[in-house]
């Protein structure tokens, strides 16, 4: 029996953030060898990183906002393309630090609408039940990306030069861009294969768009986003950190070689990768199990990220290399649990807004991850000191976890009546 449409087109956003997140961690992996070619220290390449990050910030509402109100399948399209042409310009770069940075920023720049445009053409692809496991396997994918990146990057430089790296991933991102205009569309109703039988399960099952929801643009000012997005903005600071800076600190700190790293890495990204589809699934169980829409979204995320902060205040001070990477393996696997709750709770909010909401939400949250790589880089280069920038990620994360438990609450924007708290089970992956 073939796969309905919708499983074809989860796997094929999925694979776009594969190359998505390829694009953006190769420099990361290529960075030790990066610094001693090109004579930029620790300092510089802080906000190297934080440079991608301040332009991954700068679209992400308007990329949602648009993806909500016009064509998310072409947001997506348009989106490859211009990370895809900004990443095989990034070895000229090396010519001055300056171009260096406006470059990353252009690739942060249009990769900041991908995953606010995917939550966008989800929730008019899947079923509510479905939801949380589709969206999160759709960016996912961006850990898988981190795991082919780390060995494949390692093996470019080291088997040819750090520029070769970003022209194959850019011709990667070309040959994923035909397959997707070949295949996507925005609707199901518009797509060529798409049966009866399925479009009316699609229909007749995706979370209902109330007409008096909130505008596009007044939902940066509704206290549910607000809260969510702080909630967010506190646990990516440290993400982000850590996913620009552990490779560094593996080589630097723990002795590995270049090589060993590029193997070894793949482990905290696979921890990653588990957890982000799990807590999909995780979310999307305890709804069917009959648990309130609240602690299927929120609360019980919540809790995942509160038992792995001790593993990440342990990952830089037990004194042995490997349970250090194994450290910051559950403490990724865990957090990323959680973002089964964070990106189902916009749908829960507003299915006619999810792109928007998405957007002010993971804008926040890469607005917080340009200071974690940056204040990193700085705090390494004036003190020496590795420990400090994972414990003051894990002072945020404890910040993170009290406000998605307490205070976040997913239930319809501009909706006075009450919405049933769970959903009929349903069968699908």
């Amino acid at each position: 029996m073939a796969w309905p449409v919708r499983y074809k087109l989860v796997g094929l956003l999925t694979t776009g953030s594969m190359i998505n997140y390829a694009d953006r961690v190769n420099i990361s992996v290529a960075a030790p060898v990066m610094m001693a070619a090109l004579g930029w220290d620790e300092g510089k390449f802080g906000v190297i990183f934080s440079a991608f990050l301040a332009g991954y910030m700068l679209l992400q509402i308007p990329g949602g906002i648009i993806a909500d109100r016009w064509n998310a399948c072409r947001v997506i399209a348009w989106a490859c393309v211009g990370f895809s042409v900004c990443t095989a310009l990034t070895p000229f770069g090396a010519a001055a630090y300056g171009l260096m940075l406006a470059i990353r920023f252009c690739v942060g720049m249009f990769e900041s609408v991908s995953f606010p445009a995917y939550a966008s053409l989800n929730s008019r692809w899947i079923p509510r039940a479905e939801y949380s496991r589709a969206q999160t396997l759709s960016v996912a994918g961006s850990y898988l990306g981190q795991v082919v990146s780390y060995p494949l990057t390692t093996w470019l430089v080291l088997t040819f030069s750090w520029p070769i790296a970003f022209y194959f991933n850019a011709v990667v991102g070309g040959v994923w861009l035909l397959a997707w205009l070949r295949f996507a569309t925005n609707t199901p109703a518009e797509h060529p294969r798409m049966s009866a039988t399925e479009l009316r399960e699609i229909d007749e099952n995706r979370a209902p768009r109330v007409q008096n929801a909130a505008s596009p643009w007044a939902v940066i000012k509704e206290p549910q986003v607000l809260l969510l997005s702080l909630s967010y903005l506190c646990l990516i600071y440290g993400l982000w950190m850590i996913v620009l800076w552990l490779p560094s600190y593996m080589v630097k700190v723990r002795g590995f070689t270049m090589q060993q790293m590029g193997w070894l890495g793949m482990i905290p990204t696979m921890a990653s990768f588990v957890g982000l589809v799990g807590g999909g699934m995780l979310s999307d169980a305890l709804l069917r199990w009959g648990y309130s829409v609240r602690f299927a979204r929120a609360q019980a995320p919540a809790l995942c990220v509160a038992v792995g902060i001790p593993f990440l205040i342990a990952a830089p001070l037990v004194p042995w290399a490997w349970v250090s990477v194994l450290c910051f393996a559950v403490y990724l696997l865990l957090l990323n649990v959680a973002g089964g709750g964070y990106w189902a709770v916009p749908l829960e909010l507003s299915p006619r807004l999810v792109g928007a909401i998405s957007g002010v939400m993971n804008g926040s949250g890469n607005f917080a991850g340009i200071f974690g790589p940056m204040t990193a880089g700085f705090i390494i280069r004036e003190t020496g000191n590795w420990t400090l920038p994972f414990l003051i990620a894990a002072f945020f994360a404890v910040i993170s976890v009290l406000v998605f438990y307490f205070l976040v609450v997913p239930a319809p924007l501009g909706v006075k009546e009450a919405i049933p708290q769970t959903v009929p089970q349903q069968t699908g992956a």
